[in-house]
C-alpha cells in the first residue's frame, strides 16, 4: 500500500499557482500572519487603483481561490503567461463557473447565457448575471490586473522564493520516498493519511481511499500557510505544502473578520436572530414579536449580524426578508482552527 501511495504522488512548483496564492493574501492579509508585513507594504507599492481592483475581483471569486482549479488542473507547472492565456480562453459558461468558485453548475450557468434564471441563491445569481452581462470587460480587467501584478510585485518576488519552493519540493520527495503517509502528513494539521484514506478536515471532512485516487499533486507556497487549499478533479487530489522564508515575525493578533464575527455573535439576542435565520427567512416584523423587543432593536442586531458578513437580506414585494449565511457560518470553525494552529 505505502508502495503504491508513493507512486502516486507529485509535486508541482508552479509561477501562476503561487501568482494566485499571492493575490489571495493581498484580498485577506490578516489571514496570513507569516505574509502580512510582505502584504502591508505591497498593497501600498502598486500603482493607483490596481489594490482595488484586485479587492474587486477576489470579491467574486471567493478571494482569488476560485482561479485555482484551474491553476491546479491536469497537475502541472503553469508560467503566469500560460495561465492567463488559458483563462482569456475558456468558454463564456466555464468561465462564469470557475470565477464563482463551481457553486453554481454549468447547466444552470447555460440557462443564464440563455436568458433563464436558475434556482441559486440570489447573491450567487446576481453575481453571475453580472459577469456574464460584463463577461469580454471582465476578462479584459483580469487579464490586465493578473499582468500589473505579475509585472509590478510578483516578477521580483518569484526571484526570492523559487529556490525555497525547489528546496522544499526536494526535501518532501525524498521524505515521500521514505514514508509517503509521513511526508503527508506533514502538510498541514487538517490533514491526515492513515489505514488507506487521505483525510481533509474544512468547514466539512474530505475522504479520500488511496485505491482511488490516481494522482496526489503537492503544490508549494510560501502564500498559502495557514490554509488547507484543497482541489479535487477526477481522481486526483491537489494538496498544499506550506513553505516557511525568511522574513518579519509572524503576527499573532488575530483576523480582524474573524474578531468581527465573534463580537457579532456574542449576544444572546443575536444568537437567536441566527438560529431563527439558520431555519428560514423572516422579515423585521415577524422577528420583532418573537423576540420580544422593538423592530428598530432587530434592525440593529441586522445591521451588526450582516456587517460581520453572517446575514443576508433580499426584497420580497414591500419587505425585506433576512436568512443566515450558513457557508460563513460553517467557516467560523475554520478560520478559527486556522488562528489557533498557526
Amino acid at each position: 500500500m505505502s508502495s503504491s501511495l508513493h507512486h502516486k504522488i507529485k509535486i508541482v512548483v508552479s509561477p501562476f499557482h503561487e501568482l494566485l496564492c499571492c493575490l489571495h493574501v493581498l484580498t485577506q492579509p490578516g489571514h496570513h500572519p507569516g505574509r502580512l508585513a510582505w502584504a502591508t507594504a505591497a498593497l501600498q507599492q502598486l500603482s493607483g487603483g490596481l489594490a482595488d481592483e484586485i479587492r474587486e475581483i477576489g470579491r467574486v471569486s471567493d478571494d482569488w481561490a476560485a482561479l485555482h482549479d484551474l491553476a491546479d488542473a491536469w497537475g502541472r507547472s503553469r508560467t503566469c503567461e500560460e495561465g492567463i492565456q488559458e483563462l482569456l480562453a475558456l468558454p463564456d459558461a466555464e468561465l462564469v463557473h470557475l470565477m464563482l468558485n463551481g457553486k453554481v453548475p454549468v447547466s444552470t450557468v447555460l440557462l443564464w447565457v440563455k436568458g433563464e434564471r436558475g434556482l441559486t441563491e440570489e447573491g450567487l445569481e446576481a453575481d453571475g448575471i453580472d459577469l456574464l452581462e460584463n463577461l469580454d470587460s471582465f476578462r479584459l480587467r483580469l487579464a490586465a490586473t493578473l499582468r500589473k501584478v505579475e509585472a509590478e510585485l510578483f516578477r521580483d518576488e518569484w526571484k526570492v522564493i523559487e529556490p525555497f519552493l525547489q528546496a522544499a519540493a526536494g526535501d518532501f520527495l525524498s521524505e515521500a520516498d521514505r514514508s509517503p503517509e509521513r511526508a503527508l502528513n506533514s502538510l498541514h494539521p487538517r490533514l491526515r493519511a492513515e489505514k488507506g484514506t487521505i483525510t481533509a478536515q474544512k468547514a466539512r471532512a474530505y475522504l479520500f481511499d488511496y485505491e482511488t485516487l490516481e494522482h496526489i499533486y503537492i503544490f508549494p507556497s510560501t502564500f498559502i500557510a495557514p490554509h488547507l487549499l484543497l482541489g479535487i478533479h477526477a481522481n486526483d487530489v491537489f494538496l498544499p505544502l506550506a513553505v516557511e522564508i525568511p522574513g518579519p515575525e509572524s503576527s499573532d493578533s488575530p483576523p480582524a473578520d474573524l474578531l468581527l464575527r465573534y463580537k457579532a455573535l456574542s449576544d444572546e439576542t443575536r444568537l437567536r436572530i441566527i438560529r431563527l435565520l439558520w431555519r428560514n427567512p423572516h422579515c423585521t416584523m415577524q422577528l420583532a414579536p418573537i423576540l420580544g423587543i422593538s423592530e428598530a432593536a432587530v434592525s440593529k442586531h441586522l445591521k451588526l449580524l450582516s456587517e460581520a458578513g453572517l446575514v443576508q437580506s433580499r426584497r420580497r414585494g414591500s419587505y425585506q426578508f433576512y436568512s443566515a449565511v450558513k457557508e460563513e457560518l460553517e467557516m467560523l470553525i475554520v478560520l478559527q482552527r486556522q488562528y489557533l494552529e498557526q
